[in-house]
């Protein structure tokens, strides 16, 4: 197993102002010329993101372009869970009054684990009838004192669609029933990356295929004991049997960039890089990434979200409370919530 890095398994019962360009990035550097992306129409940069027309995220589940929205404003953790197909570990989920800055609501949920009792928990439902394009924002905060995780938040596709997520663990996907990433805060590293499970990924030295990462930049570190607005968007290869997929990941609004190039959004020929074994090491004079290919056939789109905390290295009793908010699953780019003008 590569470190803490395996898929997590369970039972077939159990069980994301108008945007300008150097907004759309993290880093000194935001010269658009600077990034194939750009010349390729990368999803949003420099357009104007749906939260932007919805102040404190009001009404912005009756936008057309919306799929799936979850605020946690419920009157018992019983109502939310009915909006979910799958609960697992109940007992760590609670509403807390702790929220984003900006949210329009008064809950969060807060997953609280103990080392030793559990190995966490999750919320889990699908999103039908299935897309080729979705982007899935929520907020999350770690508490300061938070174990190490080991799996995060996880969106893909199965065919068939379930309503349980399914297992895999360092099993490359076949093309036609299943692929999937994560957003990861990696273990005790605590910097942001993907984890992908795909039909051309790689192997590792011991001949199993474990999800893949490729941003690999410590400096995109995940800041603990404070609201973090994440993005993923996803877009599937079309025609199947081209590799031209694409995922991104935004934090707090921005795309990451490192030497020139932005490395958190992959797709056809950007960015630059180099495999060591499953990992992607952007470097801009390195090859072009090839894209990716999700699926072999039409029927596999991305349809489920899985909403996972996963803990495997925390001492017995040791108490790590992660907090969620705000999630909102569109066919566009999303970005982070307007806050209401102060008076």
């Amino acid at each position: 197993m590569k470190g803490l890095r395996a898929i997590f398994l369970v039972p077939a019962m159990a069980v994301l102002g108008v945007l300008v360009w150097s907004d759309a990035l993290v880093g000194k550097e935001a010269e658009p010329s600077a990034d194939s992306s750009v010349r390729r129409g990368a999803p949003t940069e420099g357009a104007v993101g749906l939260a932007r027309r919805y102040v404190g995220d009001e009404g912005i589940e009756r936008d057309p372009a919306v799929v799936f929205t979850e605020d946690f404003e419920a009157d018992t953790l019983g109502d939310v869970c009915s909006r979910w197909e799958s609960v697992r570990n109940r007992e760590i989920l609670s509403l807390s009054s702790d929220v984003p800055p900006g949210s329009k609501g008064n809950h969060s949920l807060l997953m609280t684990h103990i080392g030793g009792e559990s190995t966490g928990g999750h919320l889990y439902r699908r999103l039908l009838p299935g897309y080729d394009k979705l982007h899935v924002r929520f907020y999350v905060k770690f508490d300061p004192d938070c174990a190490p995780i080991h799996h995060f938040v996880h969106v893909g596709g199965y065919h068939p669609a379930t309503a349980w997520p399914q297992g895999g663990a360092g099993i490359r996907p076949a093309g036609n029933e299943r692929f999937t990433t994560g957003v990861e805060p990696y273990g005790d590293k605590w910097r942001w990356d993907f984890y992908s499970y795909w039909m051309q990924m790689r192997s590792s030295p011991d001949n199993k295929s474990w999800g893949h990462d490729f941003i690999n930049d410590p400096q995109l570190a995940v800041k603990r004991g404070t609201w973090i607005c994440v993005e993923l968007m996803m877009k599937m290869n079309e025609p199947v049997g081209e590799s031209n997929g694409e995922q991104a990941l935004w934090i707090d609004g921005r795309l990451w960039k490192k030497n020139g190039q932005v490395v958190s959004r992959l797709g056809p020929g950007f960015p630059r890089g180099k495999w060591v074994w499953d990992s992607f090491l952007p470097d801009p004079d390195g090859q072009p990434f090839a894209g990716f290919r999700w699926r072999a056939t039409e029927e596999l789109k991305v349809n489920f979200l899985w909403l996972l905390l996963y803990v495997t290295a925390a001492p017995p009793g040791h108490v790590s409370k992660v907090h969620f908010d705000d999630i909102v699953v569109a066919q566009e780019y999303i970005g982070p919530i307007t806050a209401r003008p102060r008076r």
